[in-house]
């Protein structure tokens, strides 16, 4: 999703995303397996998550009448393996988008097999799954991430343990309650335990979670993050940023001259049973000049060689001197880090990497079904960068989305193997076909030999058709930081890891959707790409929307218009 001609009076939020709890099983076996076997590609095969029959909320009403509900849509997964038993991978996923924010609820799919079979059930992040804790009964949820980390309760040792984490939120009219909530796996994700909203204290300075009556206060986009390091076992890292206004309305953008931002973090080590009071590690103010910026898209990586975690962001700064908070002048959006040595007790200063120049995606072929006017917009990751480390060597990776080499948005990336005091210029990994690339992942090989990214193209659009393929490219370390300024977007061949679909299919919600992140796992010498498409090719017969044509008609079809794949040795 882009926001256009922002200002200092502009904040982003793309919401859709201690006390010991009882372990309360719950379970994601829910009966609705998916076992179609998918197509086998030059490179890896690929495997549906999900079908027409596994959505687990397909009799949930909550929220009814408050935005248009795209019931049998799946956008936005992320996923993780099971370092002990690479066969069990997790994917989660928003289940049945609403056109102004989130979704029913959150969904897991489970393979114990490498992916031929899967299991979905419900998160206990929402209303609409049966056996949510209290203090996560919202109307909507957004936003899931999930990471495996060694160990369980039962035996740091051995087996894995599978942190999950959500956007929970109210959309209702006179309400604004939301918090970020968690939940873990001690049995490769087949049920959930120990499900809780996290907590501010007296020393936060914010709230967590907000009540309904409070429209000051809106949190966004959190990731988690466990720990690889045996030693560490247990462990695991919570994200985000909260957006702070004097009297904030929080689905609109917020447009206040006094708003603030501030990135968020929490920690568990004892498997996800007790979390730490929520922390401020960044409060992103132009110190000079009392403006105020803001962080979105934290996403950390540990360093397993040395402990360092990396928290990787958008840092946008707004208008105002270039002293105290901005050294570097670097007003819009860039692509930025900060570090910790320490488990995240202390944090550095953010460190600006590169500009992060997208123009937005957009289709001048086909309209906009909220005005019948072109272009259609597409909501994409456009402003998350997504950042990767080598598990060998410490080398850091970032990908994002970028207008700099031809005016339409298309993927690069930036290096560096000092942990993060210089990077490689940013390069293009598209091939580029003339055609807009986004919403990219990257990952580098368990060996650190090879480093992927995954993206979606465009294809040649026109009225009423967006062919759309999601890509993998492999390529070798080097040639991120290699001289060769094309070492990679013409030296390295693009691979379709699924088919190719419309776009126009997908749900709408600020633009057509399918996420504004996708997620790419390192397997041994492979990679899983974990994605969405249209489930209907490049027609037009499974839209979730009843009309994309003029007269566009956005209501929604209930049809099974988007799923969830993974593909694994690719």
């Amino acid at each position: 999703m882009r926001i256009d001609a922002w200002t200092q009076f502009e904040a982003i939020s793309l919401r859709g995303g201690r006390m010991k709890r009882p372990l309360v099983a719950f379970a994601v076996a829910t009966g609705l397996l998916v076992a179609l076997s998918g197509p086998a590609l030059a490179a890896g095969v690929v495997n549906p998550v999900t079908n027409a029959t596994s959505d687990p909320y397909s009799g949930c009403t909550v929220g009814q009448g408050t935005g248009r509900n795209y019931l049998n849509s799946e956008v936005e997964p992320y996923g993780a393996v099971n370092p002990t038993d690479t066969a069990n991978v997790i994917a989660v996923w928003q289940q049945d988008r609403w056109s102004n924010g989130g979704a029913h609820g959150l969904a897991a799919g489970v393979t114990k097999n490498g992916g031929s079979i899967w299991t979905v059930g419900s998160l206990p992040f929402s209303q609409c799954a049966a056996g949510t804790p209290t203090e996560l009964q919202y109307e909507r949820a957004s936003d899931p991430w999930v990471s495996f980390g060694p160990g369980t309760p039962g035996d740091h040792n051995a087996g894995a343990t599978a942190y999950a984490v959500s956007l929970s939120f109210n959309q209702s009219p006179g309400k604004n309650g939301n918090t970020v909530g968690a939940a873990v796996s001690y049995d490769g994700g087949t049920t959930w335990v120990n499900a809780q909203s996290l907590h501010s204290d007296s020393q936060t300075g914010v709230p967590v979670p907000v009540l309904d009556s409070n429209f000051q206060f809106f949190h966004d986009k959190e990731s988690v993050t466990a720990d690889p390091d045996p030693k560490h076992a247990g462990t695991a890292y919570v994200v985000w940023d909260v957006l702070i206004g004097p009297n904030m309305s929080v689905e609109a953008d917020l447009h206040a001259a006094a708003f603030h931002d501030k990135t968020l973090f929490s920690k568990t080590t004892d498997f996800g049973v007790t979390w730490s009071p929520v922390r401020v590690i960044n409060d992103n103010v132009n110190k000079s000049t009392n403006q105020n910026n803001q962080t979105i898209g934290n996403v950390i990586v540990v360093d397993p060689t040395t402990g360092t975690l990396y928290d990787f962001f958008n840092q946008i700064y707004n208008t105002g001197s270039n002293a105290g908070g901005n050294p570097s002048g670097a007003h819009g959006y860039n692509v930025a880090f900060q570090k910790s040595t320490d488990g995240g007790d202390t944090w550095s200063a953010p460190q600006l990497i590169a500009s992060l120049l997208t123009a937005g995606v957009s289709d001048p072929n086909n309209v906009n079904p909220t005005t019948n006017k072109p272009p259609a917009p597409i909501r994409t990751g456009d402003i998350l960068p997504e950042p990767a480390i080598d598990p060998a060597t410490g080398d850091l990776y970032v990908v994002w989305q970028d207008a700099r080499f031809s005016g339409h948005d298309e993927i690069v990336i930036s290096a560096s193997n000092d942990g993060g005091s210089h990077w490689s210029s940013p390069k293009r990994v598209n091939s580029p076909t003339g055609n807009q690339a986004f919403t990219a992942n990257v990952a580098v090989s368990d060996s650190g030999s090879t480093v992927a990214v995954s993206y979606y193209q465009f294809g040649t659009t026109s009225l009423g058709s967006e062919p759309t393929t999601y890509l993998i490219k492999k390529f070798p370390a080097s040639a991120v930081t290699s001289t060769n300024p094309h070492s990679i977007d013409t030296g390295a061949t693009a691979t379709p890891v699924g088919d190719t679909f419309n776009m126009l299919d997908a749900p709408y919600a600020g633009g057509y959707f399918v996420g504004d992140y996708e997620a790419l796992l390192a397997v041994g010498s492979g990679f899983n790409p974990v994605f969405v498409q249209g489930t209907c090719g490049t027609t037009l017969s499974c839209s979730a929307l009843t009309s994309v044509t003029p007269p566009a008609d956005r209501t929604p079809t209930k049809k099974n218009s988007t799923d969830v794949f993974e593909g694994s040795g690719f």
